[in-house]
Parts: C-alpha cells; sequence; structure tokens
C-alpha cells in the first residue's frame, strides 16, 4: 500500500446467521460520500445473505466536492481524460491491501467475496476485482464504469461474473 494512503476501515455488519462468516460483501461508496452511505443494504441484504459478513470502507481521501466528511478514491476533476485511470490505479493498492486483510480475518478465500460499488466505488471494484490473481464471487456495479478499458487486455487476471447497472432500464 502505498506510504500516503491511510489504512482503510468502515462500518460492517456480521451474519444474520449468528455464525462465522462464510462470504464477505464489500460496499465501495461513490465520490463524496463514506462507508455509511452504503452499509445500509448488508441491513437489507443479510436475511438473503444470512452467511455474510458486510463491510463499507470510507475511501482514502477528504473529498474537495463534499468538505462536511466526504470521501472519494481518487480526485475527479474531469479536466484530464487519463484522470480515471490514473485514480484507479493509485487507489487500488490500498483497498487490495484491504481485502486481503479482511478475507484473512475472516479465514475466507477470494472466492468467498463479492465486491458491490457504486459510481466511483463500482470503477473500484472492477478495476480491483478483475485484476486480483484468485477470481472473486462476483462484482456488482451501479452507475459505474470501467475505467482505463484500453488497458484490460493486458492486465486482467480473472473473469468473474460481472453485473453492471446503469440508468433505468
Amino acid at each position: 500500500m502505498a506510504a500516503s494512503q491511510p489504512r482503510l476501515d468502515g462500518p460492517r455488519i456480521m451474519p444474520a446467521s449468528g455464525g462465522a462468516p462464510r462470504q464477505l460483501v464489500v460496499l465501495l461508496h461513490g465520490y463524496g460520500a463514506d462507508g455509511n452511505d452504503l452499509i445500509s443494504l448488508g441491513q437489507h441484504w443479510r436475511q438473503l445473505l444470512p452467511d455474510a459478513a458486510f463491510v463499507s470502507p470510507h475511501a482514502p481521501e477528504p473529498c474537495a466536492g463534499n468538505p462536511f466528511g466526504g470521501r472519494q478514491w481518487f480526485e475527479l476533476t474531469f479536466r484530464d481524460p487519463g484522470e480515471r485511470w490514473r485514480g484507479v490505479c493509485h487507489a487500488a493498492p490500498g483497498l487490495n491491501a484491504f481485502l486481503d486483510d479482511e478475507l484473512a480475518s475472516l479465514g475466507l478465500a477470494d472466492s468467498a467475496l463479492a465486491l458491490v460499488g457504486f459510481s466511483q466505488g463500482a470503477m473500484m471494484a472492477l478495476h480491483v476485482g478483475l485484476r486480483r490473481a484468485r477470481p472473486v464471487a462476483g462484482i456488482v456495479g451501479f452507475s459505474g464504469l470501467l475505467a482505463g478499458p484500453e488497458h484490460l487486455p493486458g492486465d486482467i487476471a480473472s473473469k468473474p461474473p460481472v453485473l453492471l447497472v446503469h440508468g433505468d432500464r
């Protein structure tokens, strides 16, 4: 992890079953939000996934666009076409370290990990999830995109199931 990036942390929900987690769902928030923004999805989904733990880490950087506690995975100015690519590449080591630590602490493999992201968090989920050495269980992205798609053919390490949801249809 880059020395300038803080260790990630955020709110958690343990399995509804009361037992040890058999799956981990990581919820990645969008630009200007924080981990508290998405963790409530875990409350809604835990009856459907009773053996899953949920965690929603706060992105590593304060967000200038929301100075009242908002976070960002990387800066978004839209003035530079390469900023999304540089941003996901810069934030990826910290997110990967977080995922590795969470899986290890729960005694789970990547195959038990689902990445769910909204907007900028979807960019992070796609970037990291498709480049992990061992495939994750799945990636769900809401209102996001693949940053730097031209880089994927040379970088892809696994091909987990992916669901991208965008728009109203």
